[in-house]
């Protein structure tokens, strides 16, 4: 890509991630970013995983996670038990309130998005969605090879 190119580009990322943390903040609302990025996390993984699982789908270490484990713990929203089968690992699954607190995320995002997606030809919005994915693919290729993100992160 030409340098030219590349300085727009740099730019419309850094206006979207602006954007994007405008619009999580606000689907976020009631608990912070990092436990909202939890919470849908373990949500995806189906509602029970474990924080090596989970540090690694968040591409964090296991200390970052504990701290936000510990206030969704704390709140509610999730609980731990010792795994009966392997003591070393704790299982952490939503409560009805973490599933709740989903649920709430959920429902805003998909109607903020729904209202951006409105604004764009129909018939574009496949192709929004694989030229994203291929693009998070060549960054997380990059990351990993360069081993800027320690995890096998196929699935960021």
């Amino acid at each position: 890509m030409e340098p030219d190119h590349l300085m727009v580009l740099r730019r419309d990322l850094r206006r979207l991630e602006r954007m994007l943390a405008i619009q999580e903040e606000g689907c976020c609302s009631k608990v912070t970013l990092a436990q909202c990025h939890t919470l849908l996390e373990m949500e995806q993984s189906g509602s029970t995983t474990t924080t090596g699982a989970l540090a690694e789908a968040l591409s964090l270490d296991k200390s970052t996670l504990s701290r936000t484990i510990d206030q969704l713990a704390k709140s509610g929203h999730i609980s731990r038990k010792i795994d009966p089968k392997d003591r070393r690992y704790t299982i952490l699954k939503l409560t009805k309130k973490g599933q709740a607190e989903c649920d709430s995320i959920n429902a805003t995002a998909n109607r903020q998005y729904g209202e951006i997606f409105s604004t764009i030809p129909e018939a574009q919005h496949v192709e929004i969605g694989r030229s994203l994915s291929q693009f998070l693919q060549a960054l997380t290729h990059y990351y990993t090879h360069n081993h800027i993100l320690e995890c096998d992160c196929e699935e960021i």
